[in-house]
């Protein structure tokens, strides 16, 4: 269960997530970027909104992209820019904005660097982008990031997809997020009531509740997010205090 009602978070950056790839749609694949981005863009405080996993489809993936960039301060996918027939992302990208495709230079240096005397011409369907498209160097690496508008164009490998977003993370600067969390021997329901008064009279602050089952050191981890730590704070405070009403024993706070 989580309680929202954070007006302070309107004006943060924001951001969405497009996961492309019928492996991870069919199981054949596990997602890690979508936690892993989740994590880092918390840490930076970005609001990461929505993450939508789609297969390799030309049309969705076009019509998607277009979606989140028109929703979000920035939009990052994950997949589909190799060299095979089904790595789909630049082209519909481009579609999907009406822009043509256009071979970049600089990426196809970089190509014929690395593949030297292997190139192959699927290769060189990697130096293919959306018009308007920029080109970030990262450190380590002889393939640039490809930024389209607000649209940050990641591969699927998940140590690239790392590699590359630690690189240009430094351009995702927002106040960071205050956690604190609450850990429990109690039942959920008889706490429900207290965490909502509580979340009432502290509208800047996200709390959460999410129940345990399995574990005998804690029944329920309740969390309390936002941008301002006194706000956290306060709202922690209180939350205590409630607790002593309803005997809830408190394992342990972080």
């Amino acid at each position: 269960m989580t309680t929202i009602t954070d007006s302070t978070q309107d004006a943060a950056p924001t951001a969405g997530m497009v996961v492309i790839g019928n492996e991870i749609l069919s199981g054949k694949t596990e997602d890690t970027n979508a936690p892993y981005l989740c994590r880092e863009l918390r840490f930076l405080g970005v609001d990461l909104q929505r993450i939508l996993t789609i297969p390799d489809d030309f049309d969705l993936i076009a019509a998607s992209v277009r979606d989140f960039s028109e929703s979000f301060t920035w939009v990052f996918t994950s997949g589909g820019i190799g060299p095979t027939h089904d790595d789909l992302t630049i082209p519909a990208i481009a579609s999907g904005f009406g822009v043509p495709v256009v071979k970049e230079p600089r990426l196809e240096e970089a190509l014929r660097t690395h593949y030297q005397g292997r190139l192959t011409e699927e290769h060189l369907r990697m130096a293919l982008l959306p018009q308007g498209s920029e080109l970030i160097e990262v450190s380590g690496l002889s393939y640039p990031q490809i930024i389209f508008r607000n649209i940050f164009i990641l591969p699927g490998v998940p140590e690239l997809f790392r590699y590359k977003f630690n690189g240009i993370k430094n351009r995702f600067s927002g106040t960071p997020i205050v956690l604190r969390q609450v850990y429990l021997k109690a039942d959920e329901g008889s706490i429900a009531r207290l965490l909502k008064t509580t979340a009432e009279n502290h509208p800047d602050v996200l709390i959460g509740s999410y129940p345990s089952f399995f574990r005998e050191e804690y029944s329920v981890k309740v969390t309390l997010e936002a941008r301002a730590g006194e706000a956290v704070g306060s709202a922690l405070d209180e939350l205590q205090g409630r607790l002593n009403e309803v005997a809830a024993k408190v394992v342990k706070v972080t």
